[in-house]
């Protein structure tokens, strides 16, 4: 059916964008330092200090920067291990290389050693003054570095973020006319596609800028699913509202424009949304009943069958002439027939007497949609026509 394959394409394009997000953040995007637009982050640099292993981790005390790096198990490492061997063979309480080498990572933490310049026994590196100043000036530009590197990852982001929302809410109306427009769609679907397209749209470009700062979802995979779990427990009348929505998608038990009566509420409705459904009393009230609750109770479609029967009931003096007025009822429906064109198959009956007082039940069949019309010409003739008669009527038996 159309309404059906529209959902189709609909669900399909938003799972289609979902993993296309994941796929490209499991493959990391590329960020752009201010060392890369200017050099070569792989070029050698001169490392000097104190040599030493910590926790088993070959390190070294750069006097440059004042930082502790990593040997990684690269280029010179096995010669650094066996001269470290050595030094301690010889009960040397420290041994100061110079080696050159290039840093492995952005967080210049991690060093691999090309060469061994130099080992002794002495102190090669300056003086402690000099070292906190070549420190701090390399820790001011580390800071600038990443100050910059971040800044133009959260403008990017950002940029994304409002050009995407900008997108979205521009073409947020014609998508909208364009579903509105398809008459083959049932309304109830319409609304249903809107909301999930929309919600949809904007959890896609959140996830887009979310990958310009660098974050990965597969790091986040386990804990999603933790948190959705979470969720689910916190958030299952909410959970159930929405199935419910689907549900009464699927099975059609209603549609927009349709008369029905479910907790105690009668009217029409006007939207079947994600979460909720809206009915319009007719008395000025919208009432938003949830789809999970309408779905679980018992739902009344008056305009499902194409027509309802309508009744009135009238109590009057017994000694009234019983034939005389049923006659004069039949008359009067007869008229309202002909005035609004349809056959309303009116039915007269005494249903109570108590010695003093009748019962007269009046019945017929009206169109759904013209119900309220329909009583109030048939109030108004037999009210008229009634009080003609001068009969005494009352309000109850």
């Amino acid at each position: 059916m159309p309404h059906f394959r529209l959902i189709y394409t609909t669900l399909s394009g938003l799972f289609l964008t979902f993993f296309l997000v994941l796929h490209a953040q499991s493959q990391t995007f590329p960020t752009i330092s201010p060392a890369q637009l200017f050099g070569d982050t792989t070029s050698s640099e001169s490392f000097r200090g104190m040599y030493t292993q910590l926790g088993g981790y070959p390190t070294l005390s750069d006097c440059r920067t004042g930082k502790i790096v990593r040997i990684l198990p690269k280029g010179a490492y096995q010669e650094l291990k066996d001269i470290y061997k050595k030094a301690r063979r010889e009960k040397l309480s420290r041994v100061y290389v110079e080696i050159d080498g290039y840093y492995a990572d952005k967080t210049k933490d991690q060093v691999v050693a090309q060469e061994i310049v130099l080992f002794q026994n002495i102190q090669v590196c300056p003086s402690q003054t000099k070292t906190f100043l070549v420190r701090l000036k390399t820790q001011f530009i580390e800071y600038s570095e990443t100050l910059v590197e971040w800044g133009i990852k959260f403008g990017t982001a950002l940029v994304i973020l409002l050009l995407g929302f900008g997108l979205i809410n521009w073409f947020d109306r014609p998508l909208k006319s364009f579903i509105d427009n398809r008459r083959r769609v049932d309304p109830s679907v319409k609304s249903f596609i809107k909301s999930l397209i929309s919600i949809g749209l904007r959890l896609s470009v959140i996830m887009f800028s979310g990958a310009f700062l660098g974050l990965k979802v597969t790091g986040f995979v386990a804990l999603f699913s933790a948190a959705t779990l979470a969720i689910g427990f916190a958030l299952q009348g909410s959970l159930s509202n929405f199935a419910g929505g689907f549900i009464i998608l699927l099975m059609k038990q209603f549609k927009v424009g349709e008369k029905i009566t479910s907790q105690s509420y009668t009217g029409v409705v006007r939207d079947i949304l994600m979460f909720n459904t809206v009915l319009d009393t007719g008395d000025g009230r919208r009432v938003m009943i949830p789809n999970g609750p309408l779905l679980n109770n018992t739902i009344i479609n008056h305009t499902r069958a194409g027509f309802e029967k309508r009744g009135l009931k009238i109590y009057t003096a017994s000694d009234v002439d019983t034939e005389h007025l049923k006659s004069m009822i039949v008359e009067q429906m007869a008229e309202i027939e002909t005035l609004v064109q349809l056959a309303l198959t009116p039915d007269v009956k005494i249903t109570d007497w108590n010695g003093e007082r009748l019962e007269i039940t009046i019945s017929y069949q009206t169109p759904t949609l013209r119900s309220e019309e329909i009583f109030e010409k048939v109030v108004q003739r037999l009210n008229n026509r009634l009080h003609q008669e001068n009969l005494t009527f009352y309000t109850s038996m």
